[in-house]
């Protein structure tokens, strides 16, 4: 197969899709979103976060970051507090509800990604985790090419 400007991003979200949708079922049932999961998930992991951390590890851009942070507040999920070294800085961690609300859903989360090596492979899955480190650590967005 021939790949090209034309078909690269279209398989890159095809895998995308292909991984997220196992998932779904899942977040559905406890009335999530899957940036909202990539947000509590990120903050399970790391603990406390200032946004713009947040936004760059859960690959979320500030807008929508924004709209999220603020329904998961709204539903008692984060506590945002500012920073005490910088006034302007606001901290994000998951409060009490959210930490139960994470160690609920991650094993169920955890076993759909195990179904998908299963049915995969796992020698796929970790291949294409490789090339995917590679390729993302290789490029440089096309913005900063200028």
């Amino acid at each position: 197969m021939t790949v090209t400007h034309d078909n690269l991003p279209l398989l890159l979200l095809k895998a995308r899709e292909s991984s997220v949708a196992c998932i779904r079922a899942v977040l559905s049932d406890a009335s999530l979103t899957e940036q909202q999961w990539r947000v509590i998930r990120t903050l399970a992991l790391a603990g406390e976060l200032n946004a713009q951390d947040l936004a760059n590890q859960s690959c979320i851009l500030s807008p929508s970051l924004s709209r999220i942070l603020a329904r998961l507040e709204a539903d008692k999920i984060i506590i945002r507090k500012v920073d005490a070294t910088d006034q302007r800085a606001l901290n994000l961690k998951l409060s009490a509800k959210g930490k139960r609300l994470h160690d609920r859903l991650a094993p169920r989360v955890d076993k759909q990604y195990q179904m998908l090596v299963k049915e995969a492979g796992k020698d796929t899955i970790v291949k294409l985790a490789s090339l995917l480190e590679k390729f993302n650590t290789s490029t440089t967005p096309a913005a900063e090419n200028g």
